[in-house]
């Protein structure tokens, strides 16, 4: 087969196996454990075109803002999802202000800091359960990919905690987002190509 003219010597083509960590001196095993297809997502090798049509709308969505990210992909259903945690972490803040003012004026252990605390414990688990959507739901372009880990490291600047962040393993919210991330981003390539 003829390989098409270039104005790179050997940019013609992309191969998986390039740019698998897997192949790269001192990789730990599990590195090498990975299959080439899980690498390269759609198939083997792509061609650079194809991996411009991959690369060009990342490079272009990560100058934009959340708030025009959420713009161009509309139909993207993580953008509802940072809403709806925004919002849950707001209430929850303002339950942990009424519960810090009762116990700055009452006393930490006063009945109106106990009746604080049980008044916010719903605010609480709602900005708790409205974390794991964000981990489980696969963005559908990379704009919601981009938007979800922005997102996730702006919680944790904050110095807020995703659910169940301590687990390690398939239980964990921070195994569950990147397994999702992880799809999502082979689901994508295979639709461009």
């Amino acid at each position: 087969m003829d390989e098409p003219a270039s104005s790179a010597p050997g940019a013609d083509r992309f191969s998986s196996s390039d740019a698998s960590p897997a192949n790269r001196p001192g990789a730990p095993q599990s590195a090498r454990d990975v299959p080439d297809a899980v690498v390269a997502g759609a198939g083997s090798a792509f061609t650079r075109r194809g991996l411009m049509n991959i690369v060009a709308p990342i490079a272009l969505a990560s100058a934009m803002t959340t708030t025009a990210l959420a713009a161009l992909a509309a139909d993207d259903p993580v953008f509802e999802l940072i809403a709806a945690k925004r919002a849950a972490d707001a209430i929850y803040a303002a339950a942990c202000d009424v519960l810090s003012d009762a116990e700055r004026r009452y006393g930490v252990n006063s009945d109106e800091a106990d009746a604080a605390f049980e008044a916010g414990g719903p605010a609480c688990h709602s900005a708790y359960e409205a974390g794991w959507p964000l981990a489980t739901t696969p963005p559908t372009t990379f704009a919601g990919i981009l938007a979800v880990l922005r997102f996730v490291n702006e919680i944790e600047d904050a110095g807020m905690e995703w659910p169940d962040a301590d687990l390690i393993g398939p239980e964990g919210w921070h195994y569950q987002l990147r397994a999702t991330i992880a799809a999502s981003i082979e689901t994508i390539i295979r639709r461009r190509t």
